[in-house]
């Protein structure tokens, strides 16, 4: 390593470490309060992939995933797994504003909408909280978005969506 990029690495790895230390800690260690999400998850109906979710209020569905040419995405996932894994897309009607996505596994997580992939604006993940491994928080616009699940450790995986107030 060149003497001049020795700082920037350096920093790298240090900015790095407070996100490692988030994996534990339990539930409390998540970025925001996340309980609410676990109860919906904890009593969430089983769905198939492609499913649409219904948002009058918070909900949760079990996604049945299947394989990736099959999960019926709108784009490519953001970060192709390393491996062949289950993969799967659920569907819902957005009103603008903040949405949180909480699932039960470590999954990658892409929020389709008008064709594009939106950035998160917010994650926090533990590897030890029963009932919920990963939230990630989107902005979206009035109409359709697609919620696609890929890099599945599992077949199923609970997913909470909650629009959060304004």
């Amino acid at each position: 390593m060149r003497a001049s990029t020795f700082p920037l690495a350096l920093l790298a790895a240090l900015a790095a470490a407070p996100a490692l230390a988030a994996e534990t800690g339990g539930c409390g260690a998540f970025a925001w309060p996340i309980e609410p999400d676990k109860a919906l998850l904890a009593a969430a109906p089983m769905a198939e992939t492609g499913a649409r979710l219904d948002l009058s209020r918070p909900a949760a569905v079990r996604l049945v995933l299947t394989d990736v040419a099959k999960a019926g995405f709108e784009l490519p996932p953001g970060k192709p797994a390393a491996a062949p894994a289950p993969a799967g897309a659920l569907r819902f009607e957005a009103r603008t504003g903040a949405y949180q996505i909480t699932t039960t596994e470590r999954v990658w997580i892409d929020v389709v909408q008008a064709g594009k992939r939106l950035d998160e604006a917010g994650f926090s993940g533990v590897l030890d909280c029963e009932g919920a491994r990963k939230s990630v928080r989107f902005l979206l616009q009035d109409g359709p978005a697609t919620v696609q699940i890929s890099g599945s450790p599992s077949r199923t995986v609970g997913i909470a969506v909650t629009a959060l107030p304004r």
